[in-house]
C-alpha cells in the first residue's frame, strides 16, 4: 500500500509599510516644563531628508527600498515606502539620514522645490523653522539647518524592546521612523540619561531682530558660552551654563546640536538605532 501524504503548504510571505512621524514634539511643540531654562518651542516646519530603508534577515538576505524623500513631519505622519513579498520572520532595520540627492523625492504638497534646492546646496538633512518664547525675555524666531549624514542600523523596536521587526505570515507589519525633536536641545552628548533641555545659549546667538540662524549657532563657542550681551552665560541660579560634549570633538553650538540630533530618528517610538557612517 502506498501512503499518500498531503503536500505541505508554503508559508505565505508578508509585507512591510513604513511611515515617518515627528510625534507631538514636532507637531504640537515642546512646553516650557521640559526646559531647564523656561523656554517653550513651536515648530512651523520640520524638514527631514531620509531614505534607503533596508531590512536584513537572520540568514543575511537583504531587501531595500532606494527611495529617498524630503518630508515635513511638522504637518503629520508621512508614508515613506513599502516592501512586499518578504519571508515571514524577524528582520533587522536600517535607513539613512542624509542631505537631498539628485533622485530625492518631495512629499506631495509639503515641501517646496526652493527648500529642496537650499538643503541640497548647503548639505542639510534637517531644516527647522519655528518660534521660541520665554516669559520676561521675549519671542524668538529660528531658521536652523544641520548637516547630518549617517546610516542608522541595528534598530531596537520601541514597541517591545526587541531587535528589529517581525514580518507576519500573509499579513503586513506597520513600521514607523519616529523623530525625537527634543534631541536638538540636549546639553550633553553620548547619553540619553541626565540630559537637560536648554535654549538660553541658542537664543543668545540671535540677531538684533530676534532671528536664530545656523551662522549664529556657529558663533557660540562651547568653552566660552556668552549671553546676548557678551557676558558669561549663566543659569537662573547664577551658575555657568555648561554643555558636555563627551567623546565628540565639537567646538561650537552648531556642531554640538548637529551631533546631538544624529540619532534622533528612532524606530517605532523610542527604539534607538546604532549610528554607522
Amino acid at each position: 500500500m502506498i501512503l499518500v501524504l498531503p503536500a505541505c503548504d508554503s508559508v505565505p510571505p508578508g509585507d512591510v509599510r513604513v511611515t515617518m512621524s515627528g510625534g507631538d514634539g514636532t507637531q504640537r511643540g515642546l512646553p516650557d516644563t521640559l526646559f531647564q531654562d523656561g523656554w517653550s518651542v513651536q515648530f512651523t516646519k520640520y524638514l527631514v531628508s531620509l531614505g534607503d530603508f533596508t531590512l536584513t534577515s537572520a540568514s543575511g538576505e537583504a531587501r531595500e527600498s532606494r527611495r529617498h524623500v524630503l518630508v515635513d513631519v511638522q504637518k503629520g505622519d508621512i508614508p515613506l515606502t513599502e516592501l512586499t513579498g518578504l519571508p515571514a520572520g524577524r528582520w533587522d532595520v536600517g535607513f539613512r539620514v542624509s542631505p537631498p540627492r539628485d533622485d530625492t523625492e518631495l512629499a506631495d504638497g509639503q515641501v517646496s522645490t526652493e527648500d529642496l534646492a537650499m538643503m541640497r546646496e548647503r548639505g542639510f538633512s534637517y531644516w527647522v523653522e519655528g518660534r521660541a518664547v520665554k516669559a520676561g525675555v521675549g519671542i524668538f524666531d529660528f531658521r536652523m539647518g544641520f548637516p547630518v549624514d549617517a546610516r542608522m542600523v541595528d534598530c531596537i523596536n520601541g514597541v517591545d524592546g526587541t531587535q528589529g521587526i517581525i514580518v507576519p505570515e500573509g499579513s503586513r507589519a506597520d513600521v514607523e521612523v519616529t523623530i525625537h525633536a527634543e534631541h536638538m536641545f540636549y546639553d550633553r552628548l553620548g547619553t540619553h540619561r541626565g540630559v537637560q533641555l536648554r535654549f538660553d545659549a541658542i537664543a543668545a546667538t540671535a540677531t538684533s531682530d530676534h532671528l536664530i540662524t545656523p551662522e549664529g549657532l556657529a558663533s557660540q563657542q562651547l568653552t566660552d558660552l556668552k549671553d546676548a550681551q557678551g557676558r558669561e552665560l549663566r543659569d537662573a541660579a547664577g551658575q555657568p551654563v555648561v554643555y558636555l560634549p563627551g567623546a565628540h570633538d565639537v567646538r561650537t553650538l552648531q556642531q554640538f546640536v548637529t551631533q546631538s540630533i544624529v540619532d534622533q530618528a528612532h524606530l517605532n517610538g523610542g527604539g534607538v538605532c546604532t549610528v554607522a557612517k
